[in-house]
């Protein structure tokens, strides 16, 4: 505020320096300049008529010399009426001053925003506290501190711009608040400053993935797979995933890498709460979208029926040549009529072709939703890039085979390299 104040002051003091220098110069008028005008004037005339004369154009010239010279003498000044006009009177430039000073005042008042101002530095000077309430309060902290603390930290982050753990913190923030081009701009610049910390590279990859552009979402996953191959037990790589298939409403790959994160979780019991929170949330949303469980048997079943007793399928998988493969395998079996999420599914990083395994009801990705309990299923598999389930673009996929009731439940997929 202080600086805002002197800024202010010396551009009132430029803006008086340029009302009074010009009224400070010598501008004196002086009457008795018309007078000599008049008799330069006469004295060419004079010059002009003799030249006439010798030359026989004009006779009589003392009568032209005559009426000039009574002209001259009525157009004289005298010297009792000479007069200076000053413009340097103190008076003017004093009340000129004031009157600057005063109208630019009541303008500032009127459409300034100081009060806004005032308020911005009182939020600032409250950071301390407001980020005390954030870290340590979050549940009962209300939507105003919240634009309170994002403002105070924006402010904070133009003073110390090499504040890597700042900007990841704002940008942490505007991501919860779903403000994309803020949170981008935040965890870019923290990413350009620590490159190598994996909790700025995940959250960098977290801003990327709520970006509309298509490049930045790819981005986005490849740093997530390479994270992920590099660094497969580190919790806030896997949450991370977690998080990403979350907002693309990927439920059964959040579950997935949730579950992951149980084992490693067992000396948080307030974390392993909230991650046993998160797969109950999924799994209701998983329900919702295929209505109840008994609602998931085919329709061409009988409510009454028996269960199927076909509750394990055998699957080989082979490719156009053997040996090892890049990224990670999943094989699935789904219904044929019923939901559209998968029944079993097992993941294989960097297969070895030929291979051969099993899924059974207890690979199951939800107890009410089992092999035995369909009469048609149908399996298929396909090679990833990356951990991300949903990434349809760079996937290769097998045919799918269908396998009613009395098939033998053996598969034979194959996958064929890029």
């Amino acid at each position: 505020m202080l600086l805002f104040w002197i800024v202010s002051a010396l551009m009132l003091v430029v803006a008086a320096l340029a009302f009074i220098v010009p009224l400070l110069k010598d501008t004196t008028v002086k009457g008795a300049t018309r007078d000599q005008l008049n008799k330069d004037l006469y004295q060419n005339r004079i010059a002009e008529l003799a030249e006439d004369e010798d030359q026989g154009l004009l006779n009589k010239s003392d009568d032209f010399i005559d009426e000039m010279q009574r002209g001259l003498l009525d157009d004289v000044v005298d010297d009792e009426n000479l007069f200076e006009n000053k413009a340097d009177s103190p008076l003017i430039w004093i009340s000129g001053l004031v009157f600057l000073v005063v109208f630019s005042v009541t303008l500032y008042s009127i459409f300034g925003a100081k009060q806004k101002v005032t308020d911005w530095q009182a939020v600032y000077a409250n950071l301390p506290e407001l980020t005390n309430r954030v870290m340590n309060d979050g549940e009962n902290i209300t939507q105003k501190e919240i634009s309170d603390f994002r403002l105070a930290l924006t402010t904070k982050m133009r003073e110390e711009p090499d504040n890597e753990f700042g900007w990841l913190l704002l940008g942490r923030l505007n991501v919860a608040l779903g403000d994309s081009n803020a949170a981008f701009t935040a965890m870019d610049k923290a990413y350009k400053l620590a490159p190598e910390n994996t909790t700025i590279v995940t959250g960098y990859a977290q801003a990327l993935l709520l970006s509309d552009d298509p490049e930045k979402v790819a981005l986005s996953k490849r740093i997530l797979a390479t994270l992920i191959k590099e660094k497969p037990n580190d919790i806030e790589v896997i949450s991370t995933a977690a998080f990403m298939s979350l907002e693309k409403q990927d439920y059964m790959g959040a579950i997935s890498q949730w579950q992951r994160m149980l084992p490693l979780l067992a000396d948080q019991p307030e974390r392993l709460a909230m991650i046993e929170g998160s797969i109950a949330y999924a799994r209701k949303q998983i329900e919702g979208q295929i209505g109840k469980p008994e609602l998931a048997v085919p329709a061409n079943q009988p409510e009454n029926a028996a269960p199927v007793t076909n509750e394990q399928v055998t699957v080989t998988i082979t490719g156009d040549k053997a040996g090892q493969m890049k990224g990670y395998l999943y094989v699935y079996v789904r219904a044929v009529e019923g939901p559209r999420a998968p029944l079993a599914v097992k993941r294989i990083l960097d297969p070895v072709l030929p291979l051969t395994l099993e899924l059974s009801d207890a690979d199951a990705m939800m107890p009410q939703m089992k092999i035995s309990q369909f009469q048609s299923v149908k399996v298929n598999a396909k090679l990833s890039i990356d951990a991300v389930v949903t990434t349809p673009e760079d996937d290769i996929n097998s045919a799918e085979v269908i396998l009613n009731e009395g098939d033998e439940r053996r598969v034979s997929l194959i996958i064929t390299a890029p």
